[in-house]
């Protein structure tokens, strides 16, 4: 019967005189060593098996625990261990049963790089942002995925609330930490006996009013400054209102050479959505007119020296306030607005939902119905058509 405790190894002494803490396998007369990635300031800091005198010690002993019943676990699943050297048994325990001590790290790695995440700075970002967040919570940078338990992630969503986050960032970043562990079940390296996630229940938030009104609308239809920078800000705006509330990264990339139609795959929800990969519809008149203004010999759009998606956002970010002042626009007006404007104008206008979610680029309700209906084009077009009309600004006829 093989025995599992947790030593310290004094040959082993790191830079410092600290320690790494090491899970001793004796068997068959021999013993071999895992190492963890916990680490004591000393000798001292262990006892009987125990770590003392940390100011996390109460954590590192409850994951060296964690640790060890998953090793016992594994070794009790082998059919006739005794068969096996004691370097055999460790070969045994972390490879052919799953013991890969994959870390929170490790997954990140590997899950931005299969995504191609590189290109998308701010995603890749969140994601690290959350990991981090984690990281910092569990007070290692190498989080074990095969300790994650379920009271874990509940006093990991407690921490970030104490720190003062809201519901909709909290949502976030578990949701991120999920994604990462959904992963990692996926590429079979962790298994868990009850899933970390199995008892939480993700925050939920009213969403954000970011739609400004049909009056603030017309109001920035009617807007003509004679600052540059304005008129891309407005231009911009509308732009991706009258493109169904089209991303920026989007509107940068399209080849509008073709100004009837645009064909495209929101990039945003590549490679994640099962219905419609792509989104079609009629340019409207009042999106060929900017598109006109902007465009290149290539077909793509340059907004004068504001030419990449950061800085625009930059443009947004130093003149928003001034546009919504001189507009009128007393509701907090972003570049999101303009998505936001086209979904609530065309909800309250009674447009069809699904709809509305195939003209942005979104993946179209699950519903049973949705399964027999074909959203085409021409509905999108039309849908788009009647949301704008309602926005533009009718002449008046003169009285007789």
């Amino acid at each position: 019967m093989a025995k599992f405790r947790i030593v310290i190894l004094p040959a082993k002494m790191l830079i410092g005189g600290k320690h790494k803490l090491r899970i001793a396998i004796s068997h068959n007369s021999d013993t071999r060593y895992i190492p963890t990635q916990y680490i004591v300031d000393s000798e001292k800091n262990l006892q009987d098996g125990q770590v003392v005198g940390m100011g996390n010690d109460g954590y590192i002993n409850n994951q060296l625990r964690r640790l060890l019943i998953h090793y016992q676990e594994a070794y009790d699943k082998l059919d006739d261990p005794d068969l096996f050297t004691c370097s055999q048994l460790v070969k045994v325990l972390r490879v052919k049963h799953g013991v890969k001590h994959k870390t929170l790290d490790d997954v990140y790695n590997e899950y931005t790089m299969r995504h191609d995440l590189e290109g998308k700075k701010k995603t890749k970002a969140t994601y690290k942002a959350a990991k981090e967040r984690y990281e910092t919570f569990s007070k290692t940078n190498e989080v074990l995925l095969e300790v994650i338990q379920p009271m874990d992630i509940m006093k990991f969503s407690n921490s970030l609330y104490k720190d003062g986050l809201s519901d909709a960032t909290v949502k976030l970043y578990m949701s991120l930490i999920k994604v990462l562990i959904d992963f990692a079940k996926r590429m079979k390296y962790v298994t868990y006996e009850v899933d970390p996630f199995e008892f939480y229940k993700m925050p939920t938030y009213e969403p954000r009013d970011l739609a400004i009104s049909i009056e603030n609308v017309r109001s920035l239809v009617s807007f003509n400054p004679k600052d540059f920078k304005l008129k891309v800000l407005r231009d911009v705006w509308l732009l991706s209102f009258y493109l169904g509330g089209m991303n920026l990264i989007d509107i940068l990339k399209i080849n509008f050479k073709n100004t009837s139609f645009v064909k495209f795959e929101r990039s945003k929800s590549a490679n994640r959505k099962k219905d419609y990969k792509y989104t079609v519809f009629d340019i409207q008149p009042e999106a060929k007119a900017i598109i006109d203004t902007y465009r290149k010999k290539n077909g793509k759009l340059e907004f004068g020296k504001y030419v990449t998606k950061y800085q625009i956002f930059d443009l947004f970010a130093n003149h928003k306030e001034e546009v919504a002042s001189m507009c009128g626009i007393t509701r907090r007006f972003i570049f999101l607005s303009a998505r936001k404007t086209f979904f609530q104008i065309g909800f309250e206008t009674g447009e069809n939902p699904d709809v509305l979610d195939y003209c942005s680029g979104h993946a179209v309700s699950k519903r049973m119905a949705m399964n027999y209906i074909v959203i085409r084009p021409e509905m999108a077009s039309a849908c788009m058509r009647r949301i704008f009309d309602k926005v533009a600004i009718t002449k008046k006829e003169p009285s007789e």
